[in-house]
């Protein structure tokens, strides 16, 4: 009966991980035929004038690099924009520091505040009125950003976080889907690790190879996740999630579903669907979900868009103990927003949104982590049971080492190709300078799947069990600022 039970189990942990294979192969596959296809759109003939953008950054406890990442904002080549900074009840010196770099003057004024958030204190204003610094109440990340979209005076807002610089172009690709089609509704870019990179006026002066392997891993895991998942999701619009680092959206869109996700946060559309009183850490991802909802639920056509070009270059947790908190985080968050949306699931009226993206983030996202361990339980149970089939183990050890060395050879030499001609930034976020830090990368990519691969494995499950246990905990990590000049 015990062999029974065990060979039962094992069909269906292999059905499991060949579907999750498959899955990231035809990913894989179509991410390379949309990557080389939309480099060949033409989009020097596009036309900006009508699509200004309010960029909001949301900052706490930021006064490491927020002087020096505004600056670089203040000069991102587009004809019309604006920079809200939103100081959220701040316990350092960020308030004091921004005063000092722009020399703000403080003016009364009032907006329409059809998102509730948490007090404003004080509106400053940089003598140009392209800067504006909002001083709150704290009430985090998500009641910042509403407080922004609240004073924003833009058609579009673009999210962007504190510490976080833009590649000068960046502004003009990631508005691009909007122009070229009306029924986009979010559209993002591609995140770089900014350690060990110097930029000046907003293009990288000076890169290396990182030689610390926790940032390497993740420039490994962000070529997968940006450059693979991301694009083949995007292009059969099942995309449910676009980094708040550096996202871009329609105005009168939130306006519409009431902004992001807070408990005091009382928009009728809130209350219509899902609730009030809900929150979650991850905004980023229930914004864009509410948002799919909303334009099913109401018959019109939508489009979430991630593209390759546009850089966003963002520090990344340099230890174990920073990185852990960030990916515990995440996976906290994207239980948060798969409950709270949970009348998508498997629901025909929602199209591909709950047909397949919805399944493919509860599958493959939130429950691969405990999928996997109880893989690694049965293993060693069957292992000492005598049961275990060592050709399908080897067959599993085998496919992993070689996707991981197909995929990271392939793309890394398609954007280094791609970039080369079209957008330089792209090939800087690789990282590597020569054909010794390209096999380096490449190894580094193969070991991950069988060390680093379990650290991540663990930090997630921790989100999990937090989640269970309804702990919702930001945990930001400490920052060192991004390396600046000029």
């Amino acid at each position: 009966m015990l062999v029974l039970i065990l060979r039962i189990i094992e069909k269906l942990l292999i059905i499991y991980f060949s579907a999750y294979f498959l899955i990231d192969i035809v990913l894989y596959l179509y991410s390379i035929f949309n990557f080389r296809k939309r480099t060949k759109i033409e989009t020097e003939n596009l036309d900006y004038e009508d699509f200004s953008i309010s960029i909001i950054v949301p900052a706490f406890n930021e006064e490491i690099s927020i002087v020096s990442c505004i600056k670089m904002l203040l000069e991102i080549d587009y004809h019309d924009f604006e920079v809200i900074v939103i100081n959220d009840g701040s316990t350092d010196e960020t308030l004091k520091t921004m005063n000092e770099a722009f020399g703000f003057e403080e003016k009364e004024i009032t907006r329409e505040t059809f998102l509730k958030t948490k007090q404003v204190r004080n509106v400053f204003f940089e003598k140009s009125k392209k800067l504006i610094l909002i001083n709150k109440e704290n009430g985090g990340k998500a009641d910042s950003i509403n407080t922004g979209i609240n004073f924003s005076t833009k058609k579009f807002i673009c999210t962007i976080d504190a510490d976080s610089i833009l590649d000068a172009q960046a502004l003009k690709k990631v508005i691009e889907p909007f122009i070229s089609n009306p029924n986009t509704f979010v559209s993002g870019g591609q995140l770089a690790a900014s350690n060990d990179v110097v930029i000046k006026h907003n293009k990288v002066v000076s890169s290396r190879m990182p030689r610390n392997i926790w940032v390497l891993w993740q420039i490994i895991e962000y070529i997968k996740s940006f450059m693979i998942s991301r694009i083949g999701l995007s292009r059969i619009n099942a995309l449910l999630i676009m980094s708040g680092a550096f996202s871009v959206y329609k105005k009168t869109d939130l306006r519409n579903v009431g902004g992001f996700l807070t408990e005091h946060n009382d928009h009728p559309y809130l209350k219509q669907t899902i609730g009030l009183g809900h929150k979650t850490i991850c905004e980023d991802m229930e914004i864009v979900v509410r948002l799919w909802r909303y334009f099913k639920e109401n018959k019109k056509k939508a489009k979430a868009v991630f593209l390759p070009q546009p850089v966003c270059w963002t520090e990344m947790p340099d230890n174990a103990k920073n990185l852990y908190k960030q990916r515990s985080r995440w996976q906290l968050g994207l239980a948060e927003t798969l409950k709270i949306h949970s009348a998508l699931a498997f629901e025909p009226k929602y199209g591909t949104i709950g047909l397949i993206a919805y399944p493919y983030y509860f599958l493959f996202e939130l429950l691969s982590p405990v999928i996997k361990i109880f893989t690694l339980v049965f293993i060693v149970f069957a292992a000492v049971a005598g049961t275990i089939n060592f050709a399908w183990v080897m067959l599993l050890i085998v496919s992993i080492t070689l996707t991981t060395a197909i995929i990271m050879s392939s793309m890394t030499v398609i954007i280094e190709n791609w970039s080369q001609k079209h957008f330089a930034a792209n090939r800087d976020a690789l990282r590597y300078k020569n054909f010794a830090n390209w096999l380096w990368l490449l190894f580094v990519g193969i070991i991950s799947d069988f060390s680093y691969a379990f650290f991540r494995l663990y930090s997630q499950f921790v989100g999990i069990i937090k989640f269970l246990q309804k702990k919702s905990e930001w945990n930001k990590f400490e920052r060192k600022g991004v390396k600046t000049e000029g």
